[in-house]
């Protein structure tokens, strides 16, 4: 039995009270259905209403036509689409008061919400967008693209790739790879994985490959779980990409006298270069550098020897930098990515 008394997000609200026949009722009852007018975008001369989950918004079709050719198509359908006052909003379009409302199935009110701000530019003294998290974008992100909103797409998926998804281009990755709300956490890697299939966005596909492929889920509860969301294709990569990492990580690294003390020799007599008191602790150093070397090698450049003269601190850390970039520009090739 349905708990009336259930909050207007969470599942299905319905009501015993008969249908709203105006729009004057806060909430509305449509098709036995509780909706609640949307707190900023309810505009009582609106012309078009849309029903988003339990959220019910009335809005300009002028101004939504000018943004959106996608949306001037939805509502051009509706309003020569049968009708139905009393019927049921899942299968029906809805005429009240003679303003035509339009279920949007699978859309989350948030994200709607938030693509709106956007689209009305005058209703608020000015956007704020510090408040928007990673799922918010991703979401504005979906209805952006579907609904063909070119210039709010490009700001979204700007902002993700400038505050919170990691690109190929970035300059420092182990802070957000550490991030027990983002890439150290599988649920968040794999939302970001197909988030970015779906949205034809590749460029946020190496590092949550990179971080799905070097983390130990093992004693994680749900993770093995989780990653079983991804298709068989990525679940391959995951773990053929981890194998061909540890290759090349490898290979370039046994040539980097500073990783196994190779007789190579600064002219400088008290410079430790290559010399085993380099690192204190060389074997902690070569184990992170096999099993997460993106963090490694960007600790590394954080590191100053003071065993080191300057000339040999310099080759090292541009040694460091460049072997840490073209891993990451070999991502792509190395999860099979292309």
């Amino acid at each position: 039995m349905k708990n009336k008394n259930r909050g207007l997000y969470d599942g299905d609200v319905y009501s015993t009270k008969p249908d709203s026949g105006d729009l004057s009722r806060n909430p509305l009852v449509i098709g036995g259905r509780v909706y609640l007018k949307h707190q900023r975008h309810w505009y009582e001369e609106g012309n078009i209403a849309f029903l988003v989950e339990r959220a019910a918004f009335r809005l300009h079709g002028s101004v939504l036509s000018r943004r959106s050719t996608v949306m001037a198509d939805l509502m051009n359908v509706s309003r020569h689409s049968p009708s139905n006052s009393s019927a049921d909003p899942d299968h029906h379009n809805i005429i009240i008061d003679g303003v035509p409302f339009i279920v949007l199935r699978d859309k989350k009110a948030k994200d709607f919400a938030h693509v709106l701000d956007f689209i009305y530019p005058n209703t608020l003294p000015a956007v704020q967008t510090k408040h928007l998290d990673v799922h918010d974008l991703m979401g504005m992100v979906r209805l952006a693209g579907e609904y063909l909103i070119h210039d709010l797409l490009k700001w979204a998926v700007s902002k993700l790739g400038e505050e919170f998804l990691l690109r190929p281009d970035h300059r420092a990755f182990a802070k957000a790879l550490k991030d027990e709300e983002r890439y150290s956490d599988p649920e968040f890697c794999v939302k970001v994985i197909q988030f970015s299939r779906e949205c034809s966005l590749p460029q946020f596909l190496p590092l949550a490959f990179y971080a799905l492929a070097t983390k130990d889920w093992s004693a994680r509860h749900g993770a093995i779980a989780c990653l079983q969301q991804l298709s068989r294709e990525d679940q391959y990569r995951i773990h053929e990409g981890r194998v061909v990492l540890t290759k090349e990580v490898f290979k370039k690294a046994f040539t980097m006298p500073e990783n196994h003390g190779a007789a190579v020799k600064c002219k400088s007599w008290s410079c430790n270069y290559i010399k085993p008191t380099m690192w204190l602790d060389a074997r902690e150093r070569w184990e992170n550098l096999m099993l997460h070397p993106l963090e490694e090698l960007e600790h590394r450049l954080s590191l100053t020897p003071a065993s080191l003269c300057k000339e040999c601190i310099t080759m090292l850390r541009s040694r460091t930098l460049a072997f840490r970039d073209r891993l990451v520009q070999q991502l792509t090739n190395l999860f099979m990515l292309d």
